[in-house]
């Protein structure tokens, strides 16, 4: 019996072989894009899941709460650790991470490597790092200790073996005390190197600031509320009254606590790692439905359009005694079988694919076998059913009698099923369409708009973190300048990276003393004639007037508005340590991407040590600096990076996330249009002795091409109108994230209602007029 099944499934399945093509392709299709969805969503969404005690570890942030507005920060005081240790009994221990501007020495060269923290002693019994060589309980109690990855061991030393060998990292020399595998790409902290911890300098709790990423191991299930209780009454205790001592009146330390699993998207807080985003996550979320959807209702059209011509073989069959339940055991055969090969299809170039995904996300997306055979015989068992129901309960319950003598119509059985899947496919379809419209007019906005400052032709390089390096800042200022291929060379700190520091700010307001937050530029005169700054009111810093160098300031269109004044200049004004007036006001420029909205700004003449010189010159001239570079700082390497790509890195994932929605709503458009192809041929194939006769009584193949178009225009059309709704809900919602955004124009909805069209009608113009063009005869020879 198997065999027979076997015999006609494959019968049929060559006989309509457009239609098998066209659903095995678009199911494939469809599928894969959602299998490679869902494995990269769960890899978003399991962030720091690999470790064991994941569930019981949390993170320990810092809220700084202000006269004007709080702010989050992502480290603390080194020293929560020790008194979470030592006086809270549901602790089992604290571990302590800072990170540090790590430079390694070779025979050869100096090489800057990112992603090394010092790390406590007992890390390990926190975080599951894979141990390959070494003892996790010791690796780190020793100074100057080092646990490294394998990556790291194979850049340097080319092996893994490397126990009780050292390098020199930042002038200090470490023992290699173990070696890790290397974290997964779903990791918050992509370690590199962990060296062992060095001792707060002081006891006082805010003496080195913030620097300590801390996460707290519970010895059970945490309660985060009555731990945040303490830990706010721990804070009025300790660290207010350091606050007070340092004048800062109005000012308050709270700590707050989130789950390990949370805070890879905890997004807002100063100083943290970066983070993922969750709207383009629960995006691809929506994508992977969307496409998979469309391509089942493919798959169910075609099958069922297909499945009526059948009517006459299943009377036959009937008549010679075939029972129910074995034409009901065929069908659903053929949509097994069918069905089948779209998986193994899909599975296929999931394979192919996946690794030109990893490469362009920087992500490890791998098929779990044993998951996605799980999910693979859900899937084909849904997708069987589906498409075989239809067939074999409503086909096999057909009176052979009727069905033999012509009497039972099967034309219009399904039809209304059919246009309500166009109409929803072409929804999505236009969605889509618009949402990459809205999408590049967004990119283009921001690529294209005046950010306020030069950023094209400006080099910024990076002094080294030593003090005796950066008071030899101005001996290379003053080299670079000799040289003429240099434009404008500026000593200070800040901008490739955004502000140096955010503190606070006192001024006067309406007779009133006030206390703001507020960002931080040093900077000298140069500063603004290399940018291209624009003054509103006042005048530049200048190194000439005694004032300016420790009481000059330089404020933003945005401090002026926050402060409340109608005029910046001469109001009376300090912070870190400068006492004076504020001498000019310069127009907004967007330090930071464009998804914030322009902060108030303080800038004020370099009196810390610098940690950058930007000068303009051409990216081919970069060797003069270089060598300039490497004969005042032999000891150092030379870090640098150019302005205009240091912004465009800010934009980096967005382009990511939005070259593949723009793939995604490719393919969705495609499967769409496979469909509609699909149901083309089908209703040009069921009217072709309808065409014939139209033909012989002087039709045109115009009129015959609109004949057979316009039903599923209409439907497109109507497609269009429910769409449009939609995705101006979705295109404002994600608009929001923007503090600069294209406006939503009636005209954007009309183009991609315009290219849905078109590609609608390209789509039904291949079919219609290869029918409309058929010699009548051959239609109606039969007759």
């Amino acid at each position: 019996m198997l065999k027979n099944y076997l015999k006609i499934a494959f019968r049929n399945l060559w006989k309509n072989k457009l239609y098998t093509g066209l659903n095995v392709g678009g199911l494939a299709i469809g599928l894969a894009a959602c299998l490679v969805i869902v494995l990269y969503v769960r890899h978003e969404f399991s962030y720091d899941t690999h470790h064991p005690k994941a569930d019981r570890i949390v993170r320990v942030t810092t809220d700084l709460q202000t006269p004007e507005s709080p702010l989050a920060i992502a480290s603390v005081p080194m020293l929560l650790a020790e008194e979470l240790k030592r006086n809270y009994p549901e602790v089992e221990t604290a571990v302590r991470f800072r990170i540090t501007s790590a430079v390694v020495r070779t025979p050869a060269k100096l090489i800057s490597e990112p992603d090394v923290y010092y790390a406590d002693a007992d890390v390990f019994s926190v975080f599951s790092f894979q141990f390959l060589s070494g003892n996790p309980a010791t690796a780190l109690t020793n100074p100057n200790s080092a646990v490294i990855t394998e990556k790291f061991a194979n850049a340097y030393f080319g092996q893994i073996d490397v126990l009780s060998k050292s390098l020199e990292i930042n002038k200090e020399t470490y023992q290699i005390t173990g070696v890790i595998a290397n974290p997964p790409t779903n990791s918050d902290m992509p370690v590199r190197a962990l060296l062992s911890q060095k001792p707060p300098k002081s006891r006082a709790w805010l003496d080195e600031d913030f620097p300590a990423y801390t996460f707290v191991l519970f010895r059970n299930q945490p309660d985060l509320v009555g731990f945040t209780k303490k830990l706010d009454q721990l804070a009025a205790k300790s660290v207010d009254p350091e606050l007070k001592k340092m004048g800062e009146d109005g000012y308050s330390i709270r700590f707050s606590a989130e789950p390990l699993g949370d805070v890879h998207y905890s997004q807002g807080k100063i100083e943290d790692t970066p983070k993922g985003n969750k709207q383009y996550s629960y995006l691809f979320v929506f994508l992977a439905a969307f496409v998979l959807v469309i391509a089942l209702l493919n798959y169910i059209n075609l099958l069922t359009a297909k499945a009526t011509e059948r009517a006459k073989e299943v009377g036959i069959r009937k008549a010679n005694g075939a029972e129910r339940s074995q034409l009901v055991r065929q069908f659903l055969f053929e949509s097994l079988l069918l069905s089948g090969m779209a998986l193994a299809g899909a599975v296929l170039t999931a394979v192919l694919v996946i690794p030109f995904f990893n490469e362009l996300l920087t992500v490890q997306l791998s098929i779990s076998w044993q998951q996605a055979l799980l999910l693979i015989l859900g899937i084909w068992l849904v997708v069987t059913l589906l498409g075989g129901l239809y067939p074999a309960f409503v086909l096999s319950g057909y009176q052979p009698v009727a069905v033999l003598k012509g009497t039972l119509s099967t034309y219009g059985q399904g039809a209304w099923l059919r246009r309500v899947i166009i109409v929803f496919q072409f929804v999505l379809a236009v969605c889509m369409i618009a949402g990459v419209l809205v999408v590049r007019r967004q990119m283009t906005y921001m690529q294209q708009y005046d950010i306020g400052f030069t950023r094209e032709q400006i080099l910024s390089v990076y002094l080294p973190d030593d003090s005796t390096a950066r008071a030899g800042a101005n001996a290379l200022a003053n080299r670079l300048k000799e040289r003429s291929e240099v434009g404008v060379v500026t000593l200070g700190s800040g901008l490739a990276n955004g502000p140096t520091a955010m503190a606070s700010t006192t001024i006067q307001s309406n007779g009133k003393k006030r206390e703001l937050m507020s960002n931080y530029m040093f900077i000298d005169d140069t500063f603004l004639p290399l940018l291209n700054i624009r003054l509103k009111a006042g005048r530049n810093l200048s190194s000439q007037t005694k004032a300016d160098l420790n009481g000059g300031f330089l404020v933003n269109e945005a401090f002026v508005k926050l402060a409340g004044w109608k005029e910046g200049v001469g109001k009376t004004i300090s912070g870190f340590g400068h006492k004076g007036e504020v001498v000019g006001v310069v127009k907004n420029f967007n330090y930071r991407s464009l998804h914030n909205p322009v902060e108030p700004l303080v800038m004020i003449y370099n009196t810390f040590p610098v940690n950058n010189v930007m000068l303009r010159i051409k990216p081919g001239n970069l060797d003069i600096v270089k060598t300039i570079w490497a004969s005042h700082y032999p000891s150092y390497p030379f870090e640098y990076t150019f302005l205009d790509e240091s912004f465009a890195d800010q934009y980096r994932r967005d382009q990511l996330m939005i070259a593949l929605f723009n793939g995604f709503a490719g393919l969705t458009v495609l499967v769409s249009c496979l469909g509609l192809f699909g149901l083309v041929a089908f209703t040009t194939e069921r009217r072709t002795k309808e065409i014939g006769i139209r033909k012989v009584l002087g039709a045109s193949v115009a009129s015959i091409v609109a004949l057979l178009s316009k039903d599923f225009l209409k439907l497109v059309l109507l497609a269009i109108l429910l769409a449009s709704p939609l995705v101006y809900w979705g295109a404002d919602r994600w608009l929001q994230s923007f503090a600069y955004k294209v406006d939503l124009d009636w005209w954007t909805f009309a183009l991609a209602g315009g290219i849905a069209i078109v590609i609608a009608l390209i789509t039904l113009s291949f079919q219609s007029i290869k029918a409309a063009l058929t010699n009548p005869v051959k239609s109606l020879r039969n007759e």
